[in-house]
């Protein structure tokens, strides 16, 4: 069996709508080992969180449709699982944080009971097994005073507070997999360091895989092994995560890099010029040619892969330039 414990091939996730064809994922490969970090990168509407949706099949259908592609788990493609089965893979080998911690708990149910269900469904469990497990779990996630917090209703909590309670719930069954949509999101700096710590603990100790998405490029910097940028609904680049800070390839991870604010320097910050494409009218050529201080007259036709699956880009600009890749990323 491979190491390699999510697969996703030419994954395409398309969403109608009555103004035309969004194809919110369009063509996107990578592939998570055991023990790994990857972390999904680029703007807001890049189809990061819908890659997340994707590999777990929570993407509304209708307006939603998987138009092709493979998302491999253990060998297993989750697109032609029968639900019932897939079921049993959600929240248990597969688990996800979502982005929204206000909309992800239930309101009537209390905090014991939401991370409880899952323990009890899973492991099979008894409620009384389940609710000290809890307890457990929250105050793993920096939750104070769990064994009265635990049996509180989400709105007792404050945003930040939800989130790690979200945050417990993906982690209650150790997944072999672990889909992370946004998972600081409203936390302080000192909470946020410790959710990250959890995370690289778990990939670490447990070989779980992970599945980063995120705004925030210092964080991927700080926990991630490898790297994918996506714009438009397609990865422009990836790589280990120390070569693609150091040497980006792709004029919009350059972009990126340099609206970051640096400790190290004093210069003002060099935002990404334009607003992301219309994906419903999106053509042939690069979807970044129209913001791209690079573009020439090639980046009107679709631009091809250029590296080696680990380390590359899709851009016409890079080959134009025929940088020669590391040897150590050949």
């Amino acid at each position: 069996m491979s190491d390699h414990v999510l697969q996703v091939e030419d994954l395409q996730t398309h969403f109608h709508t009555e103004h035309g064809v969004v194809k919110a994922v369009d063509g996107v490969s990578f592939e998570v080992g055991r023990g790994e970090i990857m972390g999904l990168v680029g703007e807001s509407g890049s189809g990061k969180s819908v890659t997340n949706l994707s590999i777990l099949r929570l993407v509304p259908t209708p307006p939603g449709r998987f138009a092709g592609g493979r998302i491999l788990f253990q060998g297993e493609d989750l697109l032609t699982l029968p639900e019932a089965r897939l079921r049993t893979y959600r929240g248990n080998r597969i688990a996800m944080i979502f982005q929204d911690p206000m909309t992800s708990l239930n309101p009537y149910l209390r905090v014991s009971r939401q991370i409880g269900e899952v323990l009890e469904l899973h492991k099979g469990i008894d409620r009384a097994q389940a609710h000290r497990r809890s307890i457990e779990l929250l105050e793993m996630v920096g939750i104070p005073d769990p064994a009265r917090r635990v049996d509180q209703y989400p709105h007792e909590f404050s945003g930040g507070m939800r989130q790690r309670v979200v945050i417990a719930m993906a982690l209650a069954c150790e997944p072999e997999l672990l889909l992370a949509d946004e998972p600081t999101t409203a936390l302080d700096v000192t909470i946020q360091a410790q959710i990250l710590e959890l995370i690289q603990g778990l990939a670490k100790e447990l070989g779980t895989a992970v599945v980063l998405v995120t705004h925030d490029l210092g964080v991927v910097a700080g926990v991630a092994d490898k790297v994918a940028v996506m714009y438009a609904g397609r990865i422009v680049e990836r790589g280990p995560v120390g070569a693609l800070f150091s040497r980006p390839m792709h004029p919009y991870t350059r972009g990126l890099l340099a609206s970051v604010p640096r400790l190290d320097t004093r210069g003002r910050l060099v935002p990404v010029r334009g607003m992301p494409p219309d994906l419903t009218t999106l053509g042939e050529g690069c979807a970044f040619r129209d913001r791209c201080p690079e573009a020439f007259d090639r980046c009107g036709q679709t631009p091809l892969w250029y590296g080696t699956r680990q380390r590359g880009a899709a851009c016409w600009a890079q080959q134009r330039s025929a940088l020669t890749m590391p040897a150590e990323l050949d």
